[in-house]
This record gives structure tokens, sequence and C-alpha cells, in this order.
């Protein structure tokens, strides 16, 4: 993820060239100015063929468009936040696992052995979860086999009697939890935005585009080949946009910093549950 701080509006604006909706949609937005030119040129020369629009129904399709925008927006960027704040969970929940195994476990005798295997599996579960997320789907489920060998630890500890048999009342939440946020990755990750809906607002921002030399051609003159880029790359960098944060785990420069994480989570497991 990029970060950067956003009371520096200078360095922001700046950085616009080497932004990547920039350099996605250059050569399209050249394009679309060279087509928008065509038609002027076309309606100039011939005005016979000149279609009878105004840019009056560019202002009801806008309307149109820019809901299906707002929308659109609002559905990626809550999906990219949603990720965002189950992995906030994960780093608290492995806090709280790692607080509650160093107080329960304690810290004399051959416990050392058992406290760094604990600290071992909660360390691996960040980098599975994220390998999982990112990848295809297989068989083989590493999130899961750590956690069903974290359940077998914390159990042959009960059972030698390294842990009170009360510890299940205080780490089954805690377990659970890893469960939770799992699955709920899982269903960010495997259900798209649905793709007849995806698709419509891109045959709409295409028609908008289509139609706008059309409607400006007779009043604006060669003013539209202008009007016709900004507009598409205003929208299709929008939709552009959306379809980056949609889906938070991948490698993206705007998806979530998973291995920064992942690392916060090694360090302060560290820290609670020392050897």
């Amino acid at each position: 993820m990029i970060t950067y701080d956003p009371k520096r509006w200078l360095f922001v604006l700046l950085s616009f060239p080497r932004s990547p909706v920039f350099r996605l949609l250059f050569l399209d937005v050249l394009l679309a100015g060279l087509y928008a030119a065509a038609v002027v040129w076309a309606e100039k020369r011939y005005p016979a063929i000149a279609v009878p629009l105004g840019p009056a129904i560019l202002s009801l399709l806008g309307i149109i468009l820019g809901l299906l925008l707002v929308f659109r927006t609002n559905t990626a960027y809550d999906r990219w936040w949603e990720g965002r704040r189950l992995w906030g969970q994960l780093v608290n929940v492995s806090r709280a696992l790692a607080r509650q195994l160093d107080a329960l476990l304690g810290r004399e005798g051959s416990r050392a052995e058992h406290r760094e295997r604990y600290v071992a599996l909660l360390t691996r579960f960040p980098t599975a979860l994220a390998i999982h997320l990112r990848g295809p789907v297989i068989e083989r489920h590493e999130p899961n086999e750590i956690m069903s060998a974290l359940v077998r630890a914390l159990h042959l500890d009960i059972a030698a009697g390294r842990l009170p048999r009360e510890a299940t009342v205080a780490l089954t939440p805690l377990l659970t939890a890893f469960d939770d946020i799992c699955g709920a990755c899982e269903r960010i990750r495997r259900t798209p935005i649905p793709f007849s809906y995806s698709s419509y607002i891109k045959q709409f921002i295409l028609l908008f585009a289509l139609l706008i030399p059309f409607a400006l051609a007779q009043d604006f003159g060669y003013g539209t080949v202008i009007a016709e880029m900004f507009i598409f790359f205003s929208t299709m960098g929008i939709e552009l946009l959306a379809n980056e944060v949609e889906e938070p785990f991948g490698t993206d420069r705007n998806d979530l910093p998973l291995e920064d994480i992942g690392a916060t989570i090694a360090r302060d497991v560290r820290t609670l549950l020392p050897a």
C-alpha cells in the first residue's frame, strides 16, 4: 500500500504522472481525444450528418452515471475497509492469545520450548493467510492446518498439566476468532462484485464517452476534444480505482500491506510471549 502524508498536498499533486491510473489510461485518453476530433471534423465538413444531440442529454446521462459510480466506489471501498478491519482484528486477537498464554503457561523449567512453539504458530498464521488469500483455491488450507496444530498443542499442554484445565474457557473464544477472521477474508476474496453490474457500468461509461462529441460538437467545436478526454479520464479512472481496491488482499500498490501487518504481529507476539 502507498504510504503518504495527506497534509503534503503538493507532493500528492506532483505524483499524479506516476499514478497507475494515469499510466493505464494515458493511451485510452489519447484515443478518446482522437475520436472526438474525428467526430467534430466530420460534423463540420459534412453538416448533413450531424447528430441532433445537445448538452442536455449529457446532463441527464451524467446524473445516472454519477449515481452508478458513487455506488461502485462505495462498494469497492467497503470491501477494502472491511479487509483492513479484519486484519486489524487479527493483530488484536494474536496479541490477546499471546498475553493469555504468557500468563497461563509460566516461564519456569522446560516450558520455554513450548512457548516457542506457540510463538512459531502465531507468527506463521498471518503469512499463511496472506498466501492463501492471494493464491488460487487449492485443497491444502495452511491457515486451518496451523490453527489445528495450535489447538492440539493447547490440549496436549492441558493434558500434561502445563496449562490449567480452565484455560479452555479463556482461550476458546480467541481461537474461534481466528476462524471467523479467516472465513470473513475468504468471503471477500471469493465473492467479487456481480459480473452483470460491473459489466453494465463499463458499458455505460463507454456509451457516455461515445455520445459526448455528438452532443458538444456544434456548441464547442474542437473544444470538445478537451472535454472528451477529461470526462473519459475522470469516469474511467473512478472505475479503475474501484477495480483496484475491491480486492484488498492482492499485490497492487493500493492493496493492504499484509506483510507489514504480519511483521507487526510477529514482533508483538515475541514481545508478549518471550521464550
